[in-house]
């Protein structure tokens, strides 16, 4: 075959979309790449159907996209159907999905207080996640609660499959050994790790650790990509450097860590609150993403929400009382009614907001006040 004559496709796991400008994501690989529309234009034509030389790609161009996987060479047609996803602005690029409140632990430290018996109507499930193809969504989060108690969670996994965003399931990681890895159909396994022995299992339980590191294990075993979040108390400071260590060791993907608020469960066990600058050193020491990235002239968070198991879309699992309405009578339409938070209070004004972004806005209200900055960003850029 001459060059002319061999068909190109876009790789599988590879979306295109447009968000706040054309963009291209590997969902598999969660990489997001801005393109010309010239670009986008050219990818879009690449089904499988046509070749080379009916393309007419630019060759620099064409060769890039060959050697990161982004398109594929085949020896004959082989058609694919390609859909660019249209999102809003600001872009809703994070959806964090809540799926129970159901959950097996009593954490000391659990924003969220105590346990429930609420789950998502699977209907209202199924509709955002076609929702989430549609605007262009980049990370499905399912949450709870503990998701691997959600009643309907074999349709949910079931319809997980081939979607156009990467699915992330976050897990505490104890309720995992009788169950099948291999026909998960999520790109990413997040579990809840806070400090070693006596720092997690002080939060979280006699004996939980060591349940949730075997879960880790079979979790990378069976080929999963694996983050862990982790947060920082008033037990674990200790601990945080050899914990780093041992995740760099077995290869985690991600490593997060967050500063507790005092709601829920943690406000009556204030005596595990860090202090900001003691422990502001120690987030340094974590790598992979987050989604809290900002936008200019927003707050926090400015493409993340949530929907609880109401189906409720609201801003973040702290601020519930900022919604959009019924997410399951369409998340576009919920997104778009949903008030977007402004930077506003000190922080509009500061030289540092460029590198802070405002931090967390609901810690910076609940310990400090409406309007003040965020203590642990702060502390952390020397302010």
């Amino acid at each position: 075959m001459s060059w002319g004559d061999f068909y190109l496709s876009l790789a599988d796991g590879m979306h295109l979309k447009k968000l706040e400008q054309p963009c291209l994501y590997d969902a598999a690989a969660d990489e997001l790449y801005e393109l010309s529309p010239e670009a986008l234009d050219f990818l879009s034509h690449c089904d499988g159907t046509q070749t080379m030389g009916e393309l007419q790609p630019e060759s620099d161009f064409l060769e890039q996209c060959l050697d990161e996987g982004v398109l594929e060479q085949l020896n004959k047609p082989r058609p694919r159907k390609i859909e660019i996803a249209v999102n809003e602005f600001p872009s809703l690029r994070y959806l964090m999905l809540e799926v129970t409140d159901r959950c097996n632990l009593r954490c000391r430290h659990c924003y969220l207080g105590e346990a429930g018996r609420s789950d998502l109507e699977w209907e209202t499930a199924e509709r955002i996640l076609d929702d989430c193809d549609d605007i262009g969504l980049l990370r499905l989060i399912i949450t709870g609660g503990e998701p691997f108690l959600y009643p309907h969670f074999d349709l949910l996994n079931q319809s997980l499959a081939g979607r156009r965003f990467r699915s992330i399931i976050i897990t505490n990681g104890t309720m995992m050994n009788e169950r099948r890895l291999d026909d998960l159909n999520f790109e990413e396994i997040q579990f809840s790790i806070d400090g070693l022995v006596d720092g997690h299992d002080s939060l979280r339980g006699e004996g939980n650790f060591d349940k949730t590191m075997d879960s880790v294990r079979r979790s990378q075993d069976a080929g999963f990509d694996v983050s862990v979040a982790t947060v920082i108390h008033a037990g674990n400071v200790d601990e945080l450097e050899a914990l780093r260590e041992l995740l760099l060791e077995i290869g985690v993907s991600s490593w997060t860590m967050e500063f507790p608020v005092p709601s829920g469960r943690m406000a009556r066990n204030l005596e595990l609150m860090p202090d900001p600058k003691e422990v502001a050193p120690y987030f340094e020491m974590e790598w992979g993403w987050g989604a809290h990235e900002g936008l200019e002239g927003y707050a926090c968070g400015a493409h993340l929400a949530c929907v609880d198991t109401s189906g409720s879309l609201i801003k973040c699992g702290y601020y519930r009382g900022i919604g959009g309405g019924p997410a399951g009578k369409g998340l576009r339409k919920a997104w778009n009614d949903m008030p977007k938070m402004r930077l506003e209070g000190v922080c509009v004004d500061c030289e540092l907001l460029p590198d802070c972004g405002s931090g967390c806005r609901y810690r910076a209200e609940s310990l400090v006040g409406a309007g003040g900055p965020d203590p642990v960003m702060c502390a952390r850029l020397g302010k």
